[in-house]
């Protein structure tokens, strides 16, 4: 697939990301209010009751990284709407019930189906390795083993808000 973004960006992206002081995270913050507020929100949204204040606020850096990887990607990213997020949603929803009526061997060919074709294959498997990652290190804090799931499925839905927003004219997205 041409024109996704490469796994170069996604590692470089990362890598600042992940040097940043934490004395500039205000100024990330107030530039994606800005820049992207609608997914802002719904990062911010984390289910309190699922996932706990840790979880949640990994959920919100990673996220803040996909924002990032998706800006320094795309020359065509545009705002991302409310229903961008509604539509990223019920297509999630929708692949994980037909995934829980599916045998095991359906389950392996549709979830390979769709890294296959997946319009950002890189950026994908930022985030599975970025919910999986496991640290020694328990100032770290990573997801716990029946929340990496969840974890998976918000952020791929923030991902793919993020591409329902690309503009294939270059304009700066849909209205809000």
């Amino acid at each position: 697939m041409a024109g996704y973004i490469t796994e170069q960006i996604v590692r470089e992206t990362w890598q600042q990301m992940s040097q940043t002081p934490i004395e500039e995270a205000p100024l990330l913050v107030e530039e994606m209010s800005v820049d992207q507020p609608y997914l802002m929100g719904f990062l911010l949204s984390a289910d309190e009751e699922l996932f706990n204040q840790d979880e949640r606020e990994t959920l919100f850096y990673i996220g803040m990284v996909i924002w990032q990887i998706m800006k320094r990607g795309s020359n065509h990213l545009g705002k991302v709407s409310r229903q961008d997020i509604q539509t990223a949603q019920k297509a999630n929803d929708d692949f994980l019930e037909l995934l829980m009526e599916d045998t095991e061997a359906d389950f392996n060919s549709a979830t390979r189906s769709m890294l296959d074709d997946y319009p950002e294959p890189e950026v994908l498997r930022y985030i599975v390795e970025a919910v999986t990652e496991v640290s020694d290190d328990p100032r770290e804090p990573g997801f716990s083993e029946e929340n990496v799931g969840m974890a998976f499925l918000f952020l791929k839905t923030a991902l793919d808000a993020l591409i329902n927003s690309q503009q294939p004219d270059g304009s700066t997205g849909a209205a809000s």
